[in-house]
């Protein structure tokens, strides 16, 4: 698939520029471009030795405090059950049966503010009843109140405060109508008086994530200029002097280190509001205040878990070199901190960020920063190993071992292997794509790669790992997969979501032609995402069984994936998975037929197809789901095979195609001595027919030898062992009427 610039896979979160994201403000990164590439400094975050969960990437809420079930391996996360606070707990049903002072007091109430995490995802029927104008005046009312008396012992705050967050990003995203002005105008003055105040940052042991989600709001609200006074002296604060040498100690604990992140986000909003640009393009104080931080702090909090504060303070400082009048200010800033750091020292976050500002600002003249080329210069110094696995695969590496060089390359030669196999590729790439070899960039853990990505890259790096495809169609681009080792798996080594990826591009580069807006004009992530974690999971998928189980959403409901949906991750990967995994056991002929159209650039087509099949395997679907289970292996596709020269007697690997019938047709076999492993087969064709097969007599429902009636017209039997010389007859059975069927024998 020739993405152009257009597609990221990010870790298993498929993200398609700004473009596809419904609320692409909030769940993306707005310094970078429309095509993923940053054209400025990432926006500040909270660094984690563990990659962003979901809720993280999508909703940017503080990083959870539970078990990551969802980094473990699948083996393992099969056997587990998420906790919940209680059987309530993210149960928006429950929820949005209050309203009013009843709905305020059961936020404050919920045992853990991750239950309101569903707020965020809710259908636009659930939010326009959640997010009633007289419940939003009420939350907001229960807001004001919580913010005056606010101890930093609870949390009633937080709960009421993601309600908020949660209802603007919906708004954002065209799920429920935009709240009343009236209604950020009553939030300024709870807002303004907690971040203006100090009991905001005392150290809340219950809910430490109160004062950054408070702080948060303000950049779901858009009203980040109004708070900019009141951002520049927290920064202000915190920043050591002589009178106050131990300011920035205060940072030290998770709820004051919190709202500094989510106040440098404030920062880093207001450049693309309207509203703010007019209030920034001309005041140096603010990158003033914000250099202060840095070279006031930088003895104190280098080496330190919370230095990434110096890192992020400096980047909004630097940013304000994008405005011409303020550009001769801040040059000397810069100057300065690459003279006191190093690329490569104990403060190369600091240099790092300084050298970016002058590759986004003002590259023309990076000779006069010492600055020209450093990116290359850094990706020989930390990418140190590689390894040529094969003409179309390269490993670059910043710590592999030998032998974890030589298993990542054999791991994927069998994935390649497989999926051409299971995907009848014929190895022919999809017409005008030139991405001849994938080179694998692995760093040695997410903190790494959240560190190096987005220089040596240009990546954003909330997420798990990267697939930039490029440009596909120019000769010699070079597609990557930028990824890291999950660390927190050794002594056992694995990079992350590397099947997953490797999958990505090989369909994209052997199945789907055109480029990202022409594969996706018409509904396919539930084969994009579906097919990479069928390939790469096989039949070991628990999760997706378990979760398609509860009967959310129908099979022509699947179909119709996007990459905005609200549910995107549970709908794009555990129910494409269960929505590829059916069609590639039941309807077999119906996946070749796709991935034909989806060969030529037949989207129209595939539509087409697609709409005939419509809500005609739903049944099938539902059925089949309660079924399945973790067990063998994906079917590899049937050979193909010739035509019998009868209507009626089944050769050797041969088969008797449009058998029709609304009620029994027949059809008969007889091997030879030495005949093995007879398989005897049904597919195609619609309706639901059932074989059944006895030895030298007809067969019936009532009496039989072998019968194979599962839904749908995939019927398979076998005889390992037959009776040579004899009659076995088969019986097409109608479940439901049929037509168009094909049954096909195989023996050694």
């Amino acid at each position: 698939m020739s993405l152009s610039r257009n597609i990221l896979y990010l870790g298993g979160l498929c993200v398609a520029s700004l473009s596809i994201a419904a609320h692409a403000d909030q769940s993306t990164d707005p310094a970078a471009d429309q095509h993923g590439r940053l054209k400025q400094a990432p926006m500040p975050h909270q660094r984690q030795n563990l990659p962003p969960s979901v809720e993280q990437q999508k909703y940017q809420v503080a990083p959870t405090t539970k078990p990551r079930y969802d980094l473990l391996p699948r083996s393992q996360r099969n056997s587990l059950t998420p906790m919940s606070a209680t059987p309530e707990c993210k149960d928006m049903g429950k929820l949005a049966s209050y309203s009013g002072a009843a709905l305020a007091d059961y936020l404050v109430n919920l045992p853990d503010y991750e239950c309101t995490y569903g707020l965020f995802s809710l259908t636009p029927e659930q939010g326009a009843t959640v997010y009633s104008a007289a419940n939003m005046s009420a939350i907001a009312s229960r807001f004001t109140q919580e913010a005056g008396s606010y101890n930093a012992s609870d949390m009633k705050l937080v709960n009421l405060t993601l309600y908020l967050r949660a209802g603007y990003y919906l708004a954002e995203g065209g799920t429920i109508a935009q709240p009343a002005q009236s209604l950020k105008t009553a939030l300024r003055t709870p807002i303004k008086q907690l971040a203006d105040g100090t009991a905001l940052y005392a150290p809340n042991t219950v809910a430490s994530s109160t004062a950054g989600e408070a702080i948060r709001l303000i950049t779901n609200m858009h009203d980040e200029p109004y708070y900019l006074p009141s951002m520049k002296a927290l920064v202000q604060r915190y920043t050591n002097s002589s009178t106050n040498p131990h300011a920035v100690d205060a940072l030290r604990n998770p709820s004051t280190a919190g709202a500094f992140t989510s106040a440098l986000t404030v920062f880093f909003y207001s450049h693309y509001r309207a509203d703010g640009v007019p209030l920034l393009q001309n005041d140096l104080s603010y990158a003033t205040a914000l250099n202060a931080f840095v070279t006031s702090n930088k003895a104190t909090l280098l080496g330190d878990y919370y230095g990434y504060q110096l890192n992020d303070a400096t980047n909004e400082a630097f940013r304000f070199m994008q405005y011409p009048a303020l550009k001769d200010g801040i040059k000397p800033m810069v100057k300065a901190m690459l003279a006191s750091s190093s690329m490569t020292g104990a403060d190369s976050d600091l240099w790092l960020a300084a050298a970016s500002a002058v590759k986004y600002y003002d590259n023309a003249n990076c000779g006069e920063y010492g600055t020209c080329d450093y990116v290359t210069q850094l990706a020989n110094t930390v990418l140190k190993y590689s390894k040529d696995c094969s003409p179309t695969l390269h490993i670059r590496a910043q710590d592999m071992t030998p032998e974890q060089l030589q298993d990542s390359c054999d791991k994927l030669a069998v994935e390649e292997g497989y999926v051409h196999e299971m995907l009848k590729t014929n190895r022919t790439p999809v017409a005008n794509d030139y991405n001849t070899s994938l080179e694998l960039v692995v760093f040695d853990d997410y903190a790494n790669y959240s560190k190096y990505a987005s220089v040596i890259y240009g990546i954003s790096t909330n997420n798990g790992g990267m697939y930039l495809e490029g440009e596909p169609d120019q000769p010699g681009n070079q597609a990557r997969f930028i990824a890291h080792e999950a660390s927190w798996l050794r002594p056992t080594f694995q990079v992350w979501n590397l099947e997953h990826e490797f999958v990505h591009y090989l369909d994209g580069r052997f199945d789907m032609l055109g480029d990202f807006a022409q594969a996706t004009s018409v509904p396919t992530v539930w084969w994009i995402e579906g097919i990479a974690e069928y390939m790469s999971l096989k039949n070991n998928n628990q999760v997706a069984i378990d979760i398609a189980k509860t009967g959310t959403y129908r099979l022509s409901q699947i179909f119709g994936n996007t990459y905005s949906m609200n549910d995107y991750v549970t709908r794009a990967y555990r129910w494409g998975y269960m929505a590829t995994r059916f069609m590639v056991e039941r309807h077999r002929s119906d996946v070749d037929a796709v991935l034909g159209k989806f060969r030529v650039g037949d989207y129209s087509g595939y539509q087409g197809f697609m709409g005939n099949i419509g809500t005609g395997y739903d049944a099938e679907f539902a059925d089949w789901v309660n079924q399945a289970t973790t067990a063998g292996q994906p079917p590899l596709p049937e050979p193909q095979l010739p035509r019998c020269s009868s209507t009626s007697y089944l050769g050797k690997n041969c088969g008797i195609t449009g058998l029709s019938s609304s009620g029994q047709a027949y059809v008969y076999l007889m091997v030879p001595a030495g005949a093995k492993n007879v398989k005897i087969y049904s597919r195609g064709g619609s309706g639901d027919v059932d074989l059944y097969l006895a030895l030298d007599r007809y067969p019936s429902v009532a009496s039989f030898d072998m019968v194979s009636a599962t839904a749908g017209n995939a019927e398979n039997l076998y005889l390992p062992n037959p009776v040579a010389g004899h009659w076995y007859y088969i019986m097409l059975n109608a479940k439901t009427p049929f037509s168009g069927v094909t049954v096909y024998a195989t023996y050694d």
